[in-house]
């Protein structure tokens, strides 16, 4: 267990690898006429207008409002001119900006809000300004493609110019998108894309709405997009130090890192614990620093120790509780998480025997690979059925797609078994699917690991190129195509629609490359 001065060390590393952020403008393209239409995704159309021409034949008086869209999902200060029209300006110009990803953050603004999450989420301001004429930035940070604008209380009527986003981020430039890619893949491709670049700031943060944090489990999404694109291996290395110097009490890498105003742990989550050791053999593994290797490795070892608490007889016996023992695994409260626990562990030890042999430790690698073998051999007699060909977890033996997947890059199936166990899922209509793009990035990775691409590439289209369908440009925390109005915090505003674990789909449409 790391102490507290080894700790600080490691948050001194991250800091030193902290990326310089990278400026630009964007301008509004065009004004918003919402329209409501039953037929397309949340019930609202956004029409565009000719924002030039709207801006200069309009002013705008109290109660008067309108949108703007900028022409992406972009990240960063929301800024405008302003002037005095009609009158003089003799007193403050109080304005309600409201700035949404979605249409319904911007044309709903000011439904009351009864979420789970603090509603100082929602990216709403009021700001009173002094003098005109005046350039106005706001100070916070945003993610957004509609700014909408309210005329709360102003002295005759206003004139509105220069409508722009300063955009801020580690990287501001866009891969193209690879030639031989049909047009709706190319379209998934950039959006893939551009939720990295947007989530990727001082460091790999989940969402640059909401929640701007560092979490591990979407960090290792990030960089494996990371890795065939921008490969900034330097802000991954980062995100594990801080991971490494903000430690649980007992030891335990949190489940996520608070960076402002310093370095902070968050909770405790125990399956993105048990990734710690994955994330860190991967980032050796394809940046060549092995010098971090040597440095977390123990760290590494460390984390499965603590999980071993949850193990009886090399079967996962541990009970989710979020307040107490959380494993995270999906969105749904329904899921038995034995065996997709059971394949972390598997997969956690692998990671462990291959860093060791990387770093020419190999006593450890091979305690590392007979553990691995061994939870991987009480995973095949107490968790997979050969007859039905599927893997069952917890007593009551519950078949899902979380079950399938962790055994199947765990390498507890096989890749032909991995098939026939998903194939046999699929034609299961009792079988838990996957609740959240996090698991869908999983059952993705199940679908590469077993060789077939056919179901990989029908997955990208189906589930991926229908958020494109439906208007994303960067990729949703959530998404049930069935449910436009889903959220798990009773308030759709609240989601997330540039989130870094549904941003994967570039990974496996370069990887081959």
């Amino acid at each position: 267990m790391l102490s507290k001065t080894q700790q600080e060390q490691f948050l001194a590393k991250a800091q030193k690898l902290a990326p310089q952020l990278k400026y630009r403008t964007v301008d509004a393209d065009a004004v918003i006429t919402p329209v409501k239409d039953k037929s397309v995704w949340q019930d609202y159309r956004m029409k565009k207008g000719d924002l030039a021409g709207f801006l200069k034949d309009n002013d705008f008086a109290n109660g008067s409002s309108f949108i703007v869209s900028m022409p992406e999902t972009v990240v960063g200060q929301a800024a405008f001119s302003v002037d005095f029209c009609k009158g003089y300006a003799d007193s403050p110009s109080r304005i309600q900006i409201t700035i949404g990803e979605l249409p319904q953050e911007v044309v709903n603004a000011d439904m009351p809000y009864n979420g789970t999450l603090n509603g100082s989420w929602l990216q709403k301001e009021i700001i009173n300004i002094d003098d005109l004429p005046c350039d106005v930035i706001l100070p916070r940070r945003y993610s957004g493609k509609y700014i909408r604008f309210d005329m709360l209380n102003v002295p005759g009527s206003l004139k509105f110019s220069n409508i722009r986003f300063i955009t801020c981020g580690a990287e501001d430039f866009m891969p193209p998108p690879p030639e031989h890619l049909p047009e709706l893949l190319k379209k998934i491709d950039q959006a893939s894309i551009r939720t990295l670049r947007n989530c990727m700031q001082l460091s790999f943060e989940d969402g640059p709405k909401r929640d701007r944090r560092l979490w591990l489990g979407d960090l290792r999404l990030q960089a494996m997009v990371n890795k065939v694109t921008y490969r900034r291996f330097d802000i991954v290395a980062r995100c594990l130090y801080l991971f490494a110097g903000t430690l649980l009490d007992d030891g335990e890498v949190c489940g996520c890192v608070m960076e402002r105003p310093a370095p902070r742990r968050g909770c405790h989550t125990h399956d993105y614990a048990m990734l710690f050791p994955i994330v860190l053999k991967e980032h050796c593994s394809w940046s060549g620093d092995l010098a971090i290797g040597e440095e977390l490795f123990d760290l590494a070892c460390h984390q499965m120790k603590l999980m071993e608490r949850f193990f009886t007889d090399g079967l996962f016996t541990g009970v989710n509780d979020p307040w107490t023992s959380w494993f995270f695994v999906d969105h749904d409260l329904e899921l038995d998480r034995q065996a997709a626990m059971q394949g972390h562990a598997v997969a956690a030890y692998r990671a462990l025997a291959e860093l060791a042999a990387m770093l020419g430790k190999h006593e450890q690698q091979t305690k590392f690979a007979a553990k691995a073998d061994t939870l991987a051999a009480v995973a095949r007699e107490k968790l997979y059925d050969p007859v039905s060909g599927v893997v069952v977890s917890g007593k009551e033996r519950q078949i899902s797609y979380a079950s399938q997947i962790w055994m199947i890059i765990s390498g507890v199936l096989t890749p032909e078994e991995g098939r026939k166990a998903l194939l046999a899922v699929e034609n299961t209509p009792a079988a838990l699917r996957p609740s959240s793009p996090y698991m869908f990035h999983y059952l993705l990775e199940a679908w590469d690991i077993c060789g077939d691409e056919k179901h990989l590439l029908e997955l990208l289209t189906d589930y991926y190129g229908s958020m494109i369908n439906n208007g994303a440009d960067t990729f949703w925390e959530v998404y049930r195509p069935d449910e436009p109005f889903f959220s798990p915090y009773n308030d759709v505003r609240m989601n997330s629609a540039c989130h870094a674990w549904s941003g994967t789909a570039a990974y496996f449409l370069r990887k081959g490359n």
